[in-house]
């Protein structure tokens, strides 16, 4: 499974996915900071790869059926560590196929 770290999600995440050998994009890294999130859907669907994200927007984006998409997984901020976020994200990633995550959400 391809992650693709829509730009609200911290650097320190994305490098410890990456130490955990998981293939993870980065739209900071691309230059896609300020995008719409409609533009992230397109792009991350067009590379294969489920969205993780802080926004609360993409949530209901998908819940309104306005745009199908290879999968979210979302994680407030707030609510779970950078430490939490990587060990869960490499949970979702070992556990879940490309094909179970189409259109779905998970939540940290």
């Amino acid at each position: 499974m391809k992650i693709y770290a829509d730009e609200n999600i911290e650097r320190s995440i994305v490098e410890g996915l990456r130490r955990r050998r998981i293939e993870v994009i980065s739209a900071r890294e691309l230059g896609y900071h300020g995008k719409s999130d409609e533009f992230h859907i397109k792009k991350a669907s067009e590379l294969k790869a489920v969205i993780l994200t802080h926004d609360v927007d993409f949530i209901k984006m998908a819940q309104e059926a306005k745009a199908n998409h290879c999968g979210i997984i979302f994680s407030h901020p707030k609510n779970v560590t950078i430490g939490q976020c990587i060990r869960d994200v490499e949970l979702i990633v070992s556990i879940l196929t490309d094909e179970d995550m189409q259109n779905h959400i998970e939540f940290l």
